[in-house]
């Protein structure tokens, strides 16, 4: 699955249909999350696409392995991750953020990698507060630069 693929590659139309929706009020973008049994990487993907387009092209592409209070093993997975990735993408402009909060609800931990067309992946470990519900979760990210660019907009 990549940037640019169609969505109905991969998922039927009901399993988009029935899928968690993710998305800002404008709704240009719409973000599914489908949970998966049988994945022997992700327990899930969340994947972006135009609202307006019938073929949903991916404008962003996110694995999420779940790590149920233990972000200390998330972080551990994070690190070895973000060292694939350095290998795997030399050329990009690689920075450890370190510690965020994230909306008043926990806290995570993002490395970026920039590209020089300002599309960017991203490995993060989210430690959530455990009032939320949300269990502590790894994301490696894929975000096209147009999707980047929308949510730098969304974030201000």
């Amino acid at each position: 699955m990549s940037i640019g693929d169609s969505l109905l590659n991969y998922f039927s139309e009901e399993e988009i249909k029935n899928a968690t929706d993710e998305s800002y009020n404008d709704k240009l973008f719409i973000t599914k999350t489908i949970w998966s049994k049988n994945s022997n990487l992700y327990d899930g993907v969340q994947l972006t696409y135009k609202s307006s387009d019938k073929k949903k092209s991916l404008y962003s592409v996110v694995g999420v392995i779940e790590f149920p209070n233990n972000v200390k093993k998330c972080i551990k997975q994070m690190t070895e991750i973000a060292s694939e990735l350095s290998n795997l993408f030399p050329l990009a402009t690689k920075k450890d953020w370190g510690k965020y909060d994230y909306a008043s609800n926990g806290h995570y931990f993002p490395i970026t990698f920039d590209f020089k067309d300002t599309s960017r992946a991203m490995v993060a470990c989210f430690d959530w507060d455990e009032k939320t519900g949300i269990s502590d979760n790894l994301k490696v990210s894929l975000y096209s630069a147009e999707y980047r660019e929308y949510l730098s907009k969304q974030d201000q």
